[in-house]
Formats: C-alpha cells, sequence, structure tokens
C-alpha cells in the first residue's frame, strides 16, 4: 500500500470544503482556485502537498484564515517562538517592521512574505540533509 505523506492535511482540506454552506464540490473548489479537479483529488488524499500559492488560493476558497491553512500545511509551526521577547534582536530589522512596513504596497509585503516562507522551506530538513 502507498504510504500518503500528507494524508491528514488532505483530510482536512475535504473536511473544509464539505463543511462549506453549502458544501463544494472537488470540481467547484478547484475551478475557485484554478487547478485541475485531478490536482485538487491529489491533495485531498494526501498524495501532493501544494505550494503556497495555491494553499493561498485554498484559504481564500474556503474562508480559512492563511496562518491555520499554512499551520495546516506544516510551512507554520504551533509552537510558540522560544525566546520570543528577543524575537527581532537586530536593531535595523526593528527599525524597518517599525517605521517601513506600513510604507510598503500590497506586491512588496508579499514579495517580502513569499522570501521569507522560501528561507524557512529551504531551511527545513529534507532527504539528503
Amino acid at each position: 500500500m502507498t504510504d500518503f505523506r500528507h494524508q491528514k492535511f488532505g483530510n482536512r482540506i475535504r473536511r473544509w470544503r464539505q463543511d462549506f454552506q453549502p458544501p463544494m464540490t472537488q470540481r467547484e473548489l478547484a475551478n475557485r482556485i484554478g487547478v485541475s479537479n485531478g490536482f485538487l483529488a491529489h491533495i485531498e488524499t494526501g498524495r501532493t502537498l501544494p505550494g503556497i500559492r495555491t494553499l493561498r488560493a485554498l484559504a481564500k476558497a474556503l474562508g480559512i484564515p492563511e496562518t491555520e491553512m499554512l499551520r495546516e500545511a506544516g510551512y507554520l509551526s504551533t509552537a510558540p517562538p522560544k525566546g520570543s521577547e528577543q524575537l527581532l534582536d537586530d536593531h535595523e530589522l526593528r527599525e524597518f517592521f517599525r517605521d517601513d512596513w506600513g510604507q510598503l504596497t500590497g506586491d512588496e509585503k508579499e514579495w517580502l512574505k513569499d522570501f521569507v516562507r522560501l528561507l524557512k522551506a529551504r531551511r527545513k530538513p529534507g532527504p539528503g540533509r
């Protein structure tokens, strides 16, 4: 029997889709997020874990907070950060997020978030690492 690594996440997507009022079919959800019905079926059975953009589209289509979707997919930790009072020790970063974050456009904020997600994904231990 094949081991579907992302089965728990796929089951969660299926439950969210079925709990939606009125319940959505796989085809309806696939159309809303711009993927094929077969790809959504692979997500729901745990054969594949979608990328960030698809996860964000799923969150929007299902009315789920994006952070919850990313957490369920394993992109965000459920544990509180250690030493959260020292989260931003770097003075330059503290100033950036205090003073400059609000001045960024929506596209610039999304680009920066995508960059941070990329860094996090690269740091995750994987096969051969």
